[in-house]
């Protein structure tokens, strides 16, 4: 009789260890985790001041991904998953633009913070 109830104190305590483990792995692996911040400053041409209301395209093959808007301090804030990104930045907004900028080639995968420098008029 003793080996019986040891048997099944095993092997309930077995059965519990494994709900514990199925229920901590499946909510670790329901919750995404943030994506990481991409953030783009826009200065003027010359690179001393803040470009306001500048239009900033996040690209990824081709497809554009996000477009933004500098704030008062020429930044323009997102998060955007991990990639390599072209980002152009265009003053004012196209299509009426008359200065742009541009990283390319620019491989996301942490908080970046980014500086582009506004070309001369065109």
């Amino acid at each position: 009789m003793k080996k019986i109830i040891i048997s099944t104190v095993i092997v309930l305590a077995a059965i519990a260890t494994f709900a514990l483990n199925e229920t901590l792995s499946s909510k670790a692996n329901s919750e995404p985790l943030p994506l990481p911040a991409f953030n783009i400053r826009v200065m003027q041409y010359g690179g001393t001041s803040p470009q306001v209301d500048a239009q900033v395209k996040y690209m990824v093959g081709g497809s554009t991904v996000f477009t933004g808007t500098t704030n008062s301090n020429g930044w323009c804030y997102t998060t955007l998953a991990t990639d390599t990104y072209n980002v152009y930045v265009y003053y004012p907004a196209q299509p009426n633009d008359g200065q742009s900028g541009s990283l390319l080639g620019y491989y996301h995968d942490s908080n970046d913070n980014e500086t582009i420098v506004l070309g001369p008029n065109y």
